[in-house]
């Protein structure tokens, strides 16, 4: 039995579960690469109202500060040549390159920082302190970058503080945290962060990965920083509160101490006295209906984070059963994120959905899963690329972050769970690329060509953007539509006073183009260095071969040009490509300086014909991505 005790963020195994769809890429080699920001007011046809001070209540300011240290990790690059080239890289690294570090590092505490409430069970009186928007953070570098060894790891290190102010309404302060509810008061959150906030689920396993209430399978290379939790401990299969994918052995604080550095430092909050100019600074938000709820898609976060990658589903896979894939066997999907916000005054509210009473599961909107045991709505949002449309699927709506930085934005998130669902104004939900079923399956999908891609978010009008509408005796109305459960049944609307454009800020767009088979093969582009790195990545000379499936296989390899990695990867017999894959998942990956012998067991190729019938890819890549990359040569011995 789970964990009652310890409220996490999540999509629940019970309740959970984000959308699938159909988006892009170039198959063979197929990547994504994007740029552009949020959509303003001015592109979606619509006037923005900038928030401010209410009258006759400034609301409050709370400064954050943290001291800390960041570095890039020399460690998994042998010493001699290769190691010194990587650390003369890093030490001529701009400015730019060490904050951008810096921020990474920073925003490893937001999963605590948000769902404090869960770390102190018996005091009601905790909540968020969340992060305030990135827009406001400040990183000051304190000193040059410089070589050290921080818990005996080597690596170059650079000083930083951070800052930035929450600005909230007068009450949020004392009611998250008592100790600042009057100007004057502080609070300190302790945190151990890892020296290089990169590959940390390469380089630590699942040891800091808090899966509490998400599908087994959400967490992926690029996305562990949302489940950074340094309280994990090292679990048992029968008592877990943090691992439900893998157990590992170490506790996150060893496990970042023994491969990583760890790094102590405490998140500082002082409630200060009213200033007009920090607010005027750092207030953030755009208030798009000052009479009701109103979602609106956050565009950056598909821009942000949206990858390709190979991944294996067995016939029986409830991925199969609910369409978010095509066929079972090897596929290759997009994953990206989906996030919405609530730029309204007023919150949407479904309420405990396990609640056979509540409205919305009477509505029929709400239907159980045999598969994944939880319920689906299935009227979320769509996604569209090149013409060819994604299909809706289930999800969980929860307070996970804090969009809003304005005196109306409360601090205490109502809706924090799977089983009580709802956004509050100024909040939003981040559905995060690499959660099950949060991907489309592109497959079969030509994606050479750049095309958009766009999410449409409630798209049916069942969550109220405006005000629901409530009988004489105060319950909701719900109308009956044209849509049917899968059982047959009716499934009705909530009646909804909204205003006529509600839809204009519920659609983002992102031009996508992928030219490489998965982020593996992509470019390094955050100064990530060492063997284990998952980008970089290419197909090495006659990459395809064939071999009996558990045998043993040698190959004798060369190189021509600086220290490379050699990584075994699976292949496919359906597709005709091998499925670049991460270090995790490799059959083996080693380092060619000159020469080396390379020994593994032989894999099966999954989708073969005969069980017995095994492959395997060859992939390659520079030790560090600043080096030249050069064609790894092997021969079977």
């Amino acid at each position: 039995m789970r964990n009652l005790i310890r409220k996490r963020r999540g999509k629940s195994m019970m309740t959970t579960r984000r959308l699938g769809t159909i988006v892009l890429v170039c198959f063979g080699a197929v990547a994504c690469g994007s740029s552009g920001g949020e959509s303003k007011p001015e592109e979606i046809g619509q006037t923005a109202a900038r928030l401010g001070p209410n009258t006759g209540d400034p609301g409050a300011l709370v400064r954050m500060e943290m001291k800390s240290m960041v570095g890039v990790l020399l460690d998994e690059i042998p010493a001699g040549r290769a190691r010194e080239a990587a650390a003369a890289d890093a030490l001529a690294k701009p400015t730019s390159f060490w904050t951008a570090r810096a921020e990474r590092q920073a925003r490893l505490t937001a999963y605590k920082l948000v769902f404090r409430s869960g770390y102190y069970p018996a005091a009601l009186d905790k909540g968020p302190l969340p992060l305030p928007p990135k827009s406001g953070w400040s990183i000051d570098l304190l000193s040059r970058p410089h070589r050290g060894l921080v818990n005996g790891h080597d690596a170059i290190v650079v000083d930083y503080t951070f800052g930035a102010h929450i600005l909230t309404d007068r009450a949020s302060p004392g009611d998250v945290e008592p100790s600042l509810a009057q100007s004057g008061g502080k609070w300190s959150e302790h945190f151990t962060l890892p020296l290089d906030p990169e590959m940390l689920l390469e380089r630590t396993g699942y040891a800091c990965m808090d899966e509490f209430e998400y599908p087994l399978g959400s967490v992926f290379e690029e996305n562990a920083h949302y489940f950074y939790d340094d309280t994990c401990a090292a679990e048992r299969p029968d008592a877990p509160t943090c691992h439900f994918t893998q157990f590992p052995l170490q506790s996150c604080v060893e496990a970042i101490a023994a491969n990583v550095g760890a790094v102590t430092t405490d998140m500082r909050f002082k409630r200060i006295d009213w200033a007009d100019e920090i607010a005027n600074r750092v207030r953030s938000g755009v208030l798009y209906n000052a009479h009701g709820a109103d979602l609106a898609v956050v565009r950056e976060d598909i821009v942000e984070e949206h990858r390709t990658l190979y991944r294996w589903f067995g016939g029986d896979s409830c991925d199969l059963a609910e369409g978010t894939i095509t066929a079972p066997g090897w596929r290759r999907i997009l994953t990206f994120s989906a996030s919405v916000r609530n730029d309204g005054t007023v919150p949407i509210h479904m309420g405990d959905v396990t609640d056979p009473a509540n409205p919305w599961r009477l509505s029929n909107v709400f239907e159980f899963s045999a598969c994944h045991q939880h319920y689906h709505f299935s009227h979320y949002g769509q996604f569209h690329y090149a013409n060819a449309p994604g299909s809706k699927r289930a999800f969980c709506l929860e307070d996970t972050k804090r969009f809003h930085n304005d005196e109306r934005t409360t601090l205490r998130a109502a809706h924090q769970t799977c089983s009580f669902q709802g956004i509050t104004p100024g909040w939003g939900d981040e559905y995060q690329f690499g959660l099950t079923g949060q991907w489309v399956d592109i497959t079969d999908v030509d994606t050479c060509t750049a095309h958009d891609l766009t999410f449409d978010s409630n798209p049916d009008a069942f969550l109220c953007e405006g005000n629901p509408v409530k009988n004489a005796t105060g319950d909701l109305i719900f109308d009956p539509t044209s849509f049917r459960t899968s059982g047959g049944a009716v499934v009705s609307r909530l009646r909804c006073d909204k205003p006529l454009d509600w839809h204009a800020d519920n659609v983002g767009a992102v031009s996508v183009y992928t030219p490489h088979g998965s982020y593996v093969t992509e470019p390094c582009t955050r100064g990530q260095v060492g063997p284990s790195r998952s980008c970089g990545f290419a197909e090495a000379p006659r990459t395809l071969r064939s071999c009996a499936a558990g045998s043993t296989v040698r190959l004798a390899c060369t190189d021509s040009g600086p220290a490379q990695v050699l990584r075994v990867c699976e292949k496919s017999a359906k597709l005709g490509v091998g499925v670049a894959c991460t270090a995790r998942d490799a059959s083996a990956n080693v380092i060619v300086d000159g020469t080396a012998t390379v020994s593994f067991t032989c894999p099966a190729v999954r989708d073969a014909a005969s069980a017995s019938t095994g492959g395997y890819a060859l992939y390659g890549a520079p030790l560090a991505t600043s080096q030249v990359a050069a064609p790894i040569h092997c021969t079977e011995l």
